[in-house]
């Protein structure tokens, strides 16, 4: 099998993705715990033009998911999609840099072994769609400016699709599509913006982009969000901020660039770093694709546009192995690259033990969130209501513990951003809430809740708007050969309907 990956790393890509998901499912049996992914449940319940925080093409493509996947925690580790996408994406783009075959491969594989690949891209949120869409927009771009004839106006055109598409997946794409205008203008690539590539794809880009700048202009929660990552950090902090994110590429890939640095190349520990780190010869842009993202980034910080946030630092690296593999001793890469790419046989293996261990671990220490019952507790939820009303229930308020219960509802509920009475602009509005049924959801904890205020103050709302209202409080625990110690969990929450 690992001599055929040599011919076909595409083969490579999914027998390793689907490794991949086998491992997160053995040792996440909840979504993340942050909460990133069922807020994009909620985001994708309607074709939202925008949110208070991040533009929506994740959403959108979670909505067509869940339209033909079930809503469960195995199908929401689509993220094994997404990365796929994104490691084939990094393969069409060292072939299209005129990389080798062994090269590109090599690269893969070293790629694949770098935290945001591991570790980090289980948690579908907008820092992960970056992983997927960034490679396949610079594939473009590369295409668009070697090719000939109609080839380039159509990579040009595609090219426009997918820079547009990052921007509408996060406004940080910014960084990756400046440095790509800052190559155009370079003396000896002047010459692209006496053709029509340049023109077709900043029209196709306005084209994809314009109808969300619109919506930004009548709706001012996403402008609100993306003036506070700015902020007003003291100077010392805004230097610590930066200095993570300087060292970023070191604890984000050193697995990657220890393995090139001992079988890539030959020396001294300097020399081997000087010779990956140095920019590769007769390739300007391989270098603006590994390096620009990075170091503009830094520039928007050092000038105090942004205030830095670590995992921004996820999707940057998509052609830093491409770049290190330039730079390889041919030689050793010929020797040693079959010998990286056939160590998977070890590595995936490896995996699949390390997800039982992590489980493990996790069932037996003190990690509540391995114990949290999220669908438990839903359907507990649900199935409560269902039992003693013939009303359905309609929706449910608010934040990431209602996506939770909507996404793991056994009958259709929608998860609302906040009571129907006051949904923000951006979100559709709910004329007929007084004549249905809801819930408001309080609290999850695995001690007592400290809840008394959320439920009064849900069942003042209710009285409020002329509504019947029912406090509840749930007590759970999961059980099973995975979890073999008893976390009793309670969850809280109001029911209201019409008189």
């Amino acid at each position: 099998m690992f001599k055929t990956f040599s011919s076909r790393p595409a083969l490579f890509v999914v027998v390793h993705c689907f490794v991949w998901w086998i491992m997160i499912l053995i040792a996440k049996p909840n979504l993340d715990r942050y909460g990133d992914m069922v807020e994009v449940y909620a985001w994708s319940q309607h074709w939202l033009a925008g949110s208070s925080k991040h533009p929506q093409f994740l959403p959108w493509m979670a909505k067509i998911w869940f339209l033909v996947a079930p809503q469960t925690v195995a199908s929401f580790y689509l993220s094994a999609v997404n990365l796929a996408v994104a490691l084939l994406g990094i393969l069409a783009l060292g072939r299209a840099l005129r990389l080798g075959e062994l090269q590109v491969l090599v690269a893969l594989a070293l790629g694949a072994l770098a935290f945001p690949y591991v570790t980090l891209s289980d948690k579908l949120n907008m820092n992960a769609i970056c992983l997927s869409i960034w490679p396949w927009t610079a594939w473009a771009f590369v295409k668009a400016t070697s090719e000939h004839g109609g080839k380039r106006i159509v990579h040009a055109a595609l090219f426009g699709v997918l820079a547009g598409l990052s921007m509408l997946s996060k406004y940080y794409s910014i960084v990756l599509i400046l440095p790509l205008f800052a190559f155009t203008l370079l003396p000896n690539q002047r010459w692209i913006w006496r053709t029509a590539t340049p023109w077709v794809a900043i029209a196709v880009y306005l084209a994809v982009t314009t109808p969300h700048i619109l919506w930004l202009m009548a709706h001012q929660d996403a402008i609100a969000y993306a003036r506070e990552q700015a902020g007003d950090d003291p100077t010392g902090k805004r230097l610590y901020y930066i200095a993570k994110f300087i060292a970023a590429p070191l604890f984000y890939w050193p697995i990657p660039f220890i393995l090139a640095g001992l079988f890539l190349v030959e020396g001294s520990f300097l020399s081997r770093c000087a010779q990956l780190a140095r920019l590769p010869r007769d390739n300007a842009l391989l270098s603006v694709l590994a390096l620009g993202p990075w170091l503009l980034t830094l520039f928007f910080a050092v000038v105090g546009l942004v205030e830095l946030s670590t995992p921004w630092a996820i999707p940057i690296g998509f052609a830093f192995m491409l770049y290190g593999i330039a730079n390889a001793d041919p030689r050793l890469v010929q020797e040693n690259g079959p010998k990286i790419v056939s160590g998977f046989r070890f590595i995936w293996p490896i995996m699949l033990v390390g997800g039982v261990i992590a489980a493990t671990m996790d069932a037996y220490s003190d990690n509540v969130n391995y114990y949290r019952p999220e669908q438990e507790q839903a359907v507990a939820a649900v199935e409560h209501w269902n039992t003693r009303h013939n009303m359905p229930l309609s929706w449910v308020s608010s934040g990431n513990l209602a996506a939770m219960i909507a996404f793991f509802s056994p009958t259709p509920i929608e998860a609302l951003p906040s009571t129907p009475d006051t949904l923000p602009s951006y979100y559709p509005e709910r004329a007929n809430w007084k004549s249905e049924a809801g819930i408001i959801a309080c609290n999850v904890e695995a001690v007592d809740p400290d809840t008394p205020d959320c439920l009064q103050e849900a069942k003042a709302w209710a009285l409020l708007h002329g509504l019947q209202s029912e406090e509840v409080t749930f007590t759970i625990a999961r059980s099973g050969i995975r979890f073999p110690r008893e976390v009793p969990f309670r969850m809280s929450v109001v029911y209201v309907w019409p008189r």
